[in-house]
Order: C-alpha cells, then structure tokens, then sequence
C-alpha cells in the first residue's frame, strides 16, 4: 500500500479484476500502475512457476 496525501490507498476489486485479466497463469502480464503493489500481489497470487510480472509506476 502507497501512502498518498488522503492515506493509504487499498487497492478496490482486486480479486475480480484478476479473475478476468489472468488467462494464462503461465503467461507474462505488465502493471503499469504498480504503486503500491496491491494488484501486483494479487497477480502473482495466481501465476504458477513459469508466470512472470514486471511492475513499474
């Protein structure tokens, strides 16, 4: 969770966005809107060993 000048942001329907983005847990997947690394944890949650993410912000 990133700070921000409001508090924390948590991040919202991490669970179902990921049940629609992850298709492949195998696959390579890019956050581009990393922060804090809700969404990011929530991804790798779901990815098997050959699964690969690259964050940035």
């Amino acid at each position: 969770m990133s700070a921000g000048p409001y508090g924390p942001h948590h991040p919202v329907l991490a669970a179902e966005v990921m049940d629609l983005l992850v298709v492949d847990p195998g696959g390579g997947y890019l956050d581009a809107t990393a922060g804090g690394g809700g969404h990011t944890r929530e991804l790798l949650k779901r990815l098997d060993a050959g699964g690969r993410v690259a964050a940035l912000d």
